[in-house]
């Protein structure tokens, strides 16, 4: 008689899977980001990481930068290939047939840096930042092209034969999940707004989304990142939740505490606080 017999499952699950479920979790919040680089990480050690979309038109955006280097040259290196050297991009012409439905959905591009890079361009984004090889992935998605960028450094050395085996199999899920990170920040902007919960939100509201004074001094834009800094998000979450670069949330938290004669997140607390008892009172 044939016995029925239930496939042995392993002894351990692999370690990168319970990064991903977190991940999965995180999916449309802004701790997104910081989940997505521990799975990366487990499964290949990566230095920096660029990531942009490409519109139907061709217009580049900047969504996310995670890197070893310092903040500034990160954000000056993002901020520079969508300023224009995207078109000098060796890849370009393969995202723009991702863009036009002339390529498969999803492309793992490998390239030579001394060969396929134009010298200035090599210059300017690698020699200079200690940046020795890359990993590329792009996907077409409804607003475009998703298109990823993974990076080593001089003290980690190239991806191994065994780096890029496994970065084949993972780049299309890893990108799969950052497009649908960001058609669900697109479809449900309000997600993850807030992690201590609807009532900080709603009484920051009250004196910061309602420009009590004195944050009526502030504009718009410089209200929307106070009320953030309040609820504990970081600059990368602020960039990620209002669609602008972590620069300029720097630029707009510094005009906005200029404005309002504080030096740090405790002083706005404690104005906040203030706004709130006299709105309380009156």
């Amino acid at each position: 008689m044939r016995q029925n017999r239930t496939p042995a499952l392993a002894a351990e699950p692999p370690e990168w899977l319970h990064d991903l479920t977190e991940v999965t979790k995180a999916l449309g919040e802004p701790a997104f980001v910081d989940h997505l680089m521990r799975l990366l990480n487990r499964i290949v050690p990566v230095d920096h990481c660029a990531v942009f979309t490409f519109s139907p038109e061709g217009r580049a955006k900047h969504l996310f930068t995670q890197s070893k280097m310092p903040k500034s040259r990160a954000e000056r290196l993002a901020s520079d290939y969508v300023g224009g050297y995207f078109a000098d991009d060796p890849h370009f012409a393969t995202l723009a047939g991702l863009r036009q439905g002339a390529s498969s959905a999803t492309e793992i591009i490998p390239l030579d840096l001394k060969s396929d890079y134009d010298p200035a361009y090599r210059q300017h984004f690698f020699e200079r930042n200690d940046l020795i090889d890359k990993a590329s992935v792009a996907a077409a998605v409804e607003s475009g092209v998703v298109y990823c960028n993974f990076y080593r450094m001089g003290g980690s050395g190239r991806y191994s034969p065994e780096d890029w085996r496994r970065l084949t199999h993972f780049l299309p899920l890893v990108t799969s999940l950052i497009a649908a990170h960001y058609k669900m920040r697109r479809e449900h902007p309000a997600a993850g707004q807030a992690p201590e919960g609807g009532g900080a939100r709603s009484l920051i509201h009250s004196v910061i989304g309602r420009a009590a004074p004195p944050f009526d001094r502030l504009t718009t834009r410089e209200r929307e990142v106070c009320a953030r800094v309040l609820l504990g998000f970081t600059s990368e979450a602020i960039a990620l939740d209002l669609g602008i670069a972590p620069s300029s949330v720097t630029t707009y938290r510094k005009r906005a505490y200029h404005k309002l004669g504080v030096a740090t997140q405790n002083e706005l607390f404690s104005l906040c606080l203030a706004a709130i008892e006299r709105a309380s009172v009156g």
